[in-house]
């Protein structure tokens, strides 16, 4: 086992990156075209420390760091740690380490860190089979700190029997918005540059909706633009009248589908109706007659989410300090996920 490490993705690692691709379907977050997309927008092609694990020369796993400077200290963290919603090495799918295995090569990777930061802190971490193989949370110690709310959706027919207050304030709000004019849901917006537009528009009505100006620099319609022809990425809408009164981007993946960005507009005589609730509903109904197996709600604990739900998944974090500094770094960083 041979283990590079890389301080910047040019052609060489552009080309073993798309050929793991290719061979094992990684979710969105673990593509290339994702992480390389985070990088240039937040500016950060000095920081990378990206490792390849090689058996018999060939490539069966990557590792896609990059070192945030933060307290006067380095701390090793995903790239798109704060924008994508699960997160961890993309690793070939024959490539099964045992636990002894994967400590190794693990242990040879802190080797190469240990002069170049101070905390090692990997989030966003899952273990489940829909999404990929994690082997931090499979075999090394990591604190739950958030979980992610879910409709397992061979279970839907069931959840609704338990929804009929629920429904009738569903059904009231579609009825009221039909008064209006032509209501009409659109599953699956095909047209290139509609796309694009969409997006702008999303992401608009997103900031607006919380009222506030810190977002974060990869939270913005530059960054999501660049995924409108990715096949696996679904962009919905609920019209009124021809015009787009809610909006989700999502994730289609393994028969799945994650309900990443969801927007509404905000005019009060659409806004009393929900219609970000309704576009929610029809997609939930439309992946459930398509077969699809769970519906994500992704990072969030808004109330919709919780009252909705039938499934929870458990985000953890992995910690490791690499020097004093990053031993008392280590301290503070589990206080704050206790806090989550």
């Amino acid at each position: 086992m041979k283990i590079i490490l890389k301080t910047e993705i040019d052609e060489n690692l552009k080309k073993i990156w798309r050929d793991l691709e290719t061979k094992n379907k990684p979710m969105i977050f673990q593509t290339l075209k994702w992480n390389l997309a985070w990088i240039e927008i937040n500016n950060l092609t000095r920081n990378i420390k990206i490792f390849i694990v090689n058996i018999d020369n060939e490539p069966v796993a990557i590792f896609p760091f990059y070192e945030k400077k933060t307290f006067n200290s380095k701390i090793i963290r995903w790239i798109g740690f704060d924008t994508s919603d699960y997160l961890g090495p993309i690793l070939d799918l024959n490539f099964k380490p045992t636990k002894i295995e994967f400590k190794n090569l693990w242990n040879n990777i802190i080797s190469q860190l240990k002069n170049e930061a101070d905390l090692i802190l990997l989030d966003k971490l899952i273990n489940k089979s829909f999404t990929f193989f994690n082997p931090f949370v499979e075999y090394f110690y990591c604190k739950k700190y958030d979980e992610t709310y879910g409709i397992n959706l061979t279970k839907w027919e069931n959840i609704l029997l338990r929804k009929n207050r629920s429904l009738q304030k569903y059904r009231w709000s579609i009825k009221k918005l039909e008064s209006l004019g032509k209501l009409e849901f659109i599953e699956n917006i095909d047209d290139l540059e509609e796309k694009k537009k969409i997006i702008n528009q999303l992401i608009f009505w997103k900031k607006k909706s919380k009222n506030k100006f810190n977002f974060l620099k990869s939270f913005s319609d530059n960054f999501y633009i660049n995924f409108v022809d990715y096949e696996d990425i679904q962009i919905s809408g609920l019209k009124l009248n021809y015009d787009y009164i809610a909006l989700s981007f999502g994730l289609k993946f393994n028969n799945n589908y994650f309900y990443l960005v969801p927007s509404y507009k905000l005019e009060k005589n659409i806004v009393k109706y929900s219609p970000g609730k309704i576009l929610m509903l029809e997609l939930i109904n439309f992946f459930y007659k398509n077969n699809f197996k769970y519906f994500d709600f992704c990072n969030g604990k808004e109330k919709y989410k919780q009252e909705w739900s039938d499934s929870k998944i458990d985000v953890k974090v992995y910690l490791e300090s690499l020097s004093i500094k990053g031993f008392f770094l280590k301290l503070f960083y589990k206080l704050k996920y206790l806090k989550s």
